[in-house]
């Protein structure tokens, strides 16, 4: 069996006292979510912990925390509270006093204190456990236990900006610690999981080889998010697609109970729900008429599916190189297609009848979109020891191919390793990523200018050895294995002016240093003075763009394009691909930016009848922007929804336990579930488990 963790004071419903009342032998620990910290330290009680006595009273086995969190404060926001609290001992020991008076003295009864310390950054590490270590010796002292509500890590970080938790030192410093594996999807992400399983297992792998398993709860959530899919966030004067909701609103929408507006525009109809494989939440789609994943199509045409995460999509890739070699890649879509059969079927409604939207469709497709990239010369993934050969000179270098994975290759070497072609003063966008499996240096150089990057991380723009900029990007690692410590190297030369780019993914690189300068000329190339490990070189024109966003549609001979963000002052040419008319950043170019995840574009009143089948035609106009689901619904509303049931959490409970060892999982928050979620979590205060925080 396994300890069950849960929070109440978030809201006082009936439905939250019935189940006080009627299922607290199945809840082992009780975090009371009721105050708040200011940023000197004090302590505000939002939810009067006497509300509780009854239940205290009839279910003497619950060990009961007082939870402070450091968010809602009507005028400080959490992270000027957890800053403040950081930079100052006095603060610290200031809360520290208020846990001991208004927590432990006032509710003596209570078992220990829980920490919800939240929206931390991304650095500081040590002042925060201080934070932490503070607050905990205060309660050990009086002879109590300390829990923290953490987010979720893993091996390579958060994925809300929350790098300041570091496990095993918190691990070390508390009792407990129930971890936040919760809101992965949110309200401001695009639909999915609110807790993936893939993440699950990668947070709970990494969670366990830092922490004492049996001090870990895996958090689970009990609630359930609603996204907007039918148009875009600013014609019903909102910036986020998504809201929070519980179990049983969703039930309501599903079931035909209630039409998803009360506006009178839409019809109350059931959907069908569908179990998400890898997370078991539940999910499925209101006043949606017709969908179909990315690879459900009908027939396809230069381009390919994949599946990343567990989601599929269909993608026409860049070319690896132009014909003939050292030219610049046609970017234009050409003959590429894929085409769909949907049909957006009339359904029955809640009262009988068969129903379609009130006014008419939307075709809604989901895209990733990622940012313009330099025109395509050379786009090398360590292809092969002949490639190595065919497209490059080692002056004073020696580099060899390796084979690392059935999938993965890597150039290897130290010294240069430059371009077989002599480009004269053509502009040029050159890259590598790579990693340092020794110390030195390594750089980019085209015309006689050098982005130079050390493995302590000092980053130099140079012409010749003039330095015209220099910056320090952090210590980057050394020797790791393949594929650990990558970072990537950037420089684009033009006429008059030279750039430099560095991060340590590919998914956006920012400039980090320029100058105004004339290329002295020269070979293009890179260069090691330890041992590097390149796995993807790319070689691009200067000036030119190619675009990876938009796509077009057909149906029924009429065409929209979707996904194209608007530019001003650049020149587009035949190929699909566009220049700034000035020397500015790409970025220059447009006020809007990329939102690296799923993003949904819309054809409004889409020219189909309810009941036919008809063809929707999907060009790639651009190359790499991936296409996911397509979707026929109510041009005035339609969601996806994602929510968690019983079985959701019943399976999530037995893998915490089975999978990695941990003491049980910790659940936000009551209220919010579906209850008879209670009856599948008989016997837990008979855990072992349960024992384990008064060991």
């Amino acid at each position: 069996m396994a300890n069950v963790w849960a929070w109440v004071g978030l809201s006082w419903t009936d439905r939250i006292r019935m189940v006080l009342d009627q299922y607290g032998d199945r809840i082992t620990d009780l975090s009371i979510f009721g105050w708040i910290v200011a940023k000197d330290g004090t302590l505000t009680e939002t939810f009067d912990p006497a509300q509780l006595d009854a239940y205290r009273a009839k279910w003497p086995h619950i060990r009961w925390w007082g939870c402070f969190r450091n968010m809602d404060d009507p005028l400080d926001g959490p992270y000027t509270i957890f800053e403040a609290l950081r930079d100052s001992a006095t603060a610290r020991n200031r809360l520290a006093d208020q846990v001991e008076a208004k927590m432990f003295d006032m509710y003596p009864w209570l078992h220990g204190v829980d920490l919800d310390m939240e929206a931390g950054g991304n650095t500081r590490s040590v002042d925060s456990e201080e934070l932490f270590r503070v607050v905990t010796n205060r309660a050990h002292s009086l002879g109590k236990k300390a829990s923290g509500a953490l987010p979720a890590l893993t091996a390579t970080g958060s994925v809300g900006g929350e790098n300041w938790v570091r496990y095993k030192q918190l691990g070390q410093i508390l009792d407990h610690v129930s971890i936040m594996s919760y809101d992965f999807a949110w309200s401001g992400s695009a639909p999915g999981p609110v807790s993936p399983g893939f993440w699950l297992e990668q947070v709970y792998d990494w969670a366990a080889s830092q922490i004492d398993p049996a001090k870990v709860s895996m958090g689970l959530p009990l609630y359930a998010y609603f996204w907007s899919i039918h148009d875009y966030p600013a014609s019903w004067g909102a910036t986020r697609r998504g809201v929070s909701g519980t179990y049983y609103s969703a039930w309501q929408y599903f079931t035909g109970a209630r039409p998803w507006s009360d506006t009178g525009t839409h019809e109350a109809i059931g959907w069908l729900c569908y179990r998400d494989e890898s997370s078991r939440s539940l999910f499925g789609y209101l006043d949606v008429y017709d969908w179909l994943e990315a690879t459900q199509w009908d027939s396809v045409a230069g381009a390919v599916g994949g599946e990343f995460q567990g989601k599929q999509y269909a993608v026409r890739y860049g070319q690896p190189a132009a014909v003939p070699i050292w030219g610049v890649t046609d970017n234009s879509v050409g003959s590429s297609r894929i085409d769909y059969k949907m049909r957006a079927e009339p359904v029955i409604a809640s009262n009988g009848q068969t129903v379609t939207p009130k006014v008419g469709f939307t075709l809604t497709t989901e895209l990733i979109q990622r940012e313009a990239i330099a025109a395509t010369i050379i786009d090398d993934y360590a292809s092969s020891s002949q490639q190595l050969s065919n497209v490059y000179s080692e002056p004073s270098g020696a580099w060899a191919f390796e084979q690392v994975t059935d999938t993965y290759k890597q150039y290897r070497g130290t010294g240069e390793l430059v371009f077989d072609n002599a480009f004269g003063a053509q502009p040029l966008y050159a890259m590598a990523r790579f990693q340092f499996a020794t110390g030195g240096t390594f750089s980019v150089t085209s015309q006689g200018i050098t982005a130079e990057l050390t493995n302590t991380g000092t980053l130099r723009l140079m012409r010749g050895s003039t330095v015209l900029g220099s910056t320090n990007v952090g210590a980057q690692q050394v020797g790791g294995a393949a594929q650990v410590g990558r970072c990537v190297l950037a420089l684009r030369v033009r006429e008059g002016s030279a750039r430099v780019y560095f991060s340590n993914a590919e998914t956006t690189i920012p400039m980090r240093l320029e100058a105004t300068t004339t290329p002295p000329g020269g070979a293009t190339g890179y260069k090691s003075t330890g041992i590097a490990w390149i796995d993807h070189i790319y070689l691009g024109e200067g000036w030119w763009y190619q675009p990876r966003e938009a796509i077009e549609v057909e149906v029924n001979g009429q065409r929209k394009v979707l996904g194209r963000v608007e530019r001003t002052n650049v020149t587009w040419d035949s190929q699909n691909r566009f220049r700034p008319n000035n020397d500015v950043e790409e970025s220059a170019t447009r006020e809007t930016g990329y939102a690296l995840d799923w993003v949904f574009a819309h054809w409004k009143d889409l020219p189909i009848n309810a009941g036919i089948e008809t063809t929707v035609t999907i060009r790639p106009l651009d190359h790499d922007a991936w296409v996911g689901r397509n979707y026929i619904l109510d041009r005035d509303g339609a969601s996806i929804v994602y929510f968690s049931s019983a079985e959701t959490i019943v399976h999530w409970r037995g893998r915490a336990v089975l999978d990695w060892g941990l003491q049980g999982v910790a659940l936000w928050s009551i209220g919010q579930e579906d209850v008879r979620l209670w009856s599948s979590l008989a016997g837990g205060e008979f855990s072992q488990a349960s024992k384990r925080l008064d060991e």
